[in-house]
């Protein structure tokens, strides 16, 4: 028996995940799945028995839910099921613990499937995303190959938050040499700011 937990402020879209996971269907032959709860936040969340699958809605108010449920339920698997499919949202998502993220409007129906490849060590990425995030890498990758070495480590002291300062000291270069390449940098990616070189590198 796989034991799962949902946390969704929207109670209809509870209910119908909690449909979806609970079906009986003659053609499965898979491990029957018990909801232990369906709540709008952990809050108001009292278990006995800890679920082997978190099921997390992001669309919430605490904007570190992935977060919490992982350091509420350390042995749970956190799977996100969300209308969310905002890239930088996904990538914070899997920081904070979670291991597989679908879109509720195209992947609702693959629920059971995602949850027993979960629990197999797999992990379920809605396609949508899963393209968004190869596309991100590629255009990261695209973005790397237009500077050298030395300016690609210079983009990512800014990244780091390094102010020049400290990426100076950090390469045993001077302050002006930085400040030429972070010209040169500007320049190649057509950009006036460190803001804009932030979301360039970051996109």
């Amino acid at each position: 028996m796989i034991t799962v937990g949902i946390i969704d402020i929207d109670k209809k879209e509870r209910a119908e995940t909690k449909k979806i996971i609970s079906e009986k269907s003659k053609s499965e032959s898979a491990i029957p799945i018990e909801v232990l709860f369906d709540q709008e936040t952990l809050a108001s969340t009292v278990c006995d028995q800890v679920p082997d699958v978190m099921i997390v809605d992001i669309d919430h108010p605490d904007s570190l839910i992935v977060e919490r449920a992982k350091s509420v339920f350390p042995s749970a698997e956190i799977l996100v099921l969300t209308n969310n499919c905002d890239i930088k949202k996904v990538r914070s998502c899997f920081r904070q613990g979670a291991v597989g993220y679908m879109l509720k409007k195209t992947c609702l129906q693959s629920l059971k499937n995602a949850i027993a490849m979960t629990l197999g060590n797999g992990s379920f990425i809605s396609p949508f995303v899963n393209r968004a995030l190869i596309e991100q890498a590629f255009s990261a990758k695209q973005s790397e190959n237009l500077l050298t070495a030395r300016e690609l480590q210079i983009a990512n002291g800014i990244l780091e938050g390094l102010s020049y300062k400290m990426i100076a000291q950090k390469y045993a270069i001077s302050l002006d040499t930085v400040r030429i390449y972070i010209k040169r940098i500007y320049r190649k990616f057509q950009i006036n700011s460190k803001g804009e070189l932030i979301a360039q590198l970051n996109a």
